[in-house]
C-alpha cells in the first residue's frame, strides 16, 4: 500500500517485555491468541469430524483433536507466526482435547506425551522470548457421557496432562471450555497441585444462565478464583456482545482479572451456543462476525475489567489484531 496519509497501527508495537503473567496482568490488558482447530480445519490440516454416524470411534475419527502438532507441525507454527505478529502476548499451545482419554478415542492415546511435548516446544519455538507460551487444558468429556461419578477419572487424565505441559516448560495454564463447574474444579485443584498459574473460563451453553450442572457466571466466578485461578471468565460459544453480560455477571461476583477468548459466531436470542447451531462444523462461514465487532470488544476490554483478553474458535490473526487495535485506540 501507498501512504494515504492515515496512521496505521503496528501491532508488533503492542508487544512487551515478557514478564510473568501474574504480573502482566497487573499492568494492562494481556492480549492473548485465538482459535487453532477451527482455523487449521479450515485450511485443511483437522477433521471437523462431521458427515459420521459416531466420531471418535478409532484413528483419525477424533472431532477437532490435536495431532496436527506431530503430522504437520509447519502448519501450525505458521499460525502461531500469525498470531504472534498480530500482537499476542500468549501462545496457546496446541494441547486442546489432549488428555490420553479424548486421544484414545481418536487413535492416538500412545502418542499423548508426544503431541503435547510437541506442541509445547513448537509454541515456545515461535514465541522466542516474545510471548508467553500457556498450556491449553479441556474438559475431558467424561462427564458428559458418563455423568459426576467419572470426576476420579478426569482428574487422573487432567494431571497427567497438566503433568506433561509442566514438563515441556509452559509458562501457566489456561484451562478452557468447561461445560461442568464440578470438572473445573478438579481442574484448578490439578494446577494448584502442580504449581502453576491458571487463567479459568468456563462455557455455557444453551444459553448463558448457567452452565451445565447448573451454575451461574456469578457462582462460578466465584468458585474458580477461590480455588486460585489468577483470571476467570468465559471462552467460546458465544460472540463479544453476547459474552459480554455473562462477563458482568462474574465482575460483580470476584476482584481477580476477567479472562474473555469469545468465538466468532452469531448465536440467537434462542441459543447462546454457535456450537448447538445447525451451522456447527461446516457451514460457520453463515454465522461469522465480523473483525469490527472485535475491535469494539478490545476498546471496552479495560472499562469491563478484562484483564486477559483472546479470541476463540473462528478467531484467525486478523481477529487478534483487531482486539490489539481496540486496546491500544482506548488506552
Amino acid at each position: 500500500m501507498g501512504k494515504t496519509g492515515l496512521n496505521f497501527f503496528n501491532p508488533l508495537t503492542y508487544l512487551t517485555y515478557m514478564k510473568p503473567i501474574t504480573e502482566l496482568l497487573k499492568q494492562n490488558v494481556v492480549l492473548g491468541d485465538g482459535g487453532y482447530l477451527i482455523e487449521l480445519e479450515r485450511r485443511g490440516y483437522v477433521d471437523s469430524g462431521s458427515g459420521r454416524e459416531k466420531v471418535g470411534t478409532g484413528r483419525g475419527s477424533g472431532q477437532f483433536t490435536p495431532e496436527v502438532a506431530i503430522e504437520q507441525p509447519d502448519a501450525l507454527r505458521e499460525l502461531h507466526r500469525e498470531f504472534l505478529n498480530a500482537g499476542s502476548q500468549v501462545l496457546q499451545a496446541l494441547t486442546f482435547f489432549g488428555t490420553r482419554e479424548k486421544l484414545n478415542r481418536a487413535g492416538y492415546g500412545a502418542q499423548t506425551e508426544n503431541i503435547n511435548a510437541a506442541a509445547v516446544k513448537l509454541a515456545k519455538e515461535v514465541a522466542g522470548g516474545k510471548a508467553l507460551v500457556a498450556g491449553s487444558v479441556s474438559r475431558t468429556q467424561l462427564t458428559e457421557r458418563e455423568g459426576m461419578e467419572s470426576l476420579g477419572k478426569s482428574r487422573d487424565h487432567i494431571a497427567e496432562q497438566i503433568r506433561l505441559l509442566k514438563d515441556a516448560g509452559v509458562d501457566f495454564l489456561i484451562i478452557e471450555t468447561f461445560f461442568h463447574l464440578a470438572e473445573m474444579k478438579v481442574a484448578l485443584e490439578c494446577a494448584a497441585a502442580a504449581g502453576l498459574p491458571a487463567v479459568a473460563t468456563m462455557s455455557f451453553r444453551p444459553l448463558i444462565t448457567k452452565c451445565t450442572d447448573g451454575h451461574t457466571p456469578a457462582e462460578c466466578a466465584k468458585v474458580m478464583a477461590d480455588l486460585g485461578a489468577i483470571a476467570v471468565g468465559a471462552n467460546c460459544e458465544q460472540d463479544p456482545k453476547r459474552m459480554l453480560p455473562l462477563l458482568r455477571e462474574m465482575r460483580a461476583a470476584t476482584i481477580v482479572p476477567l479472562a474473555a477468548q469469545p468465538a466468532a459466531f452469531h448465536t440467537t436470542d434462542a441459543c447462546h451456543s454457535f456450537t448447538r447451531l445447525p451451522a456447527f462444523p461446516d457451514d460457520l462461514e453463515t454465522i461469522q462476525v465480523s473483525r469490527t465487532e472485535f475491535v469494539d470488544f478490545g476498546k471496552v476490554a479495560k472499562t469491563e475489567g478484562i484483564g486477559f483478553l483472546g479470541g476463540c474458535c473462528g478467531c484467525n490473526a486478523a481477529y487478534i489484531r483487531s482486539l490489539a487495535r481496540g486496546i491500544s485506540e482506548a488506552s
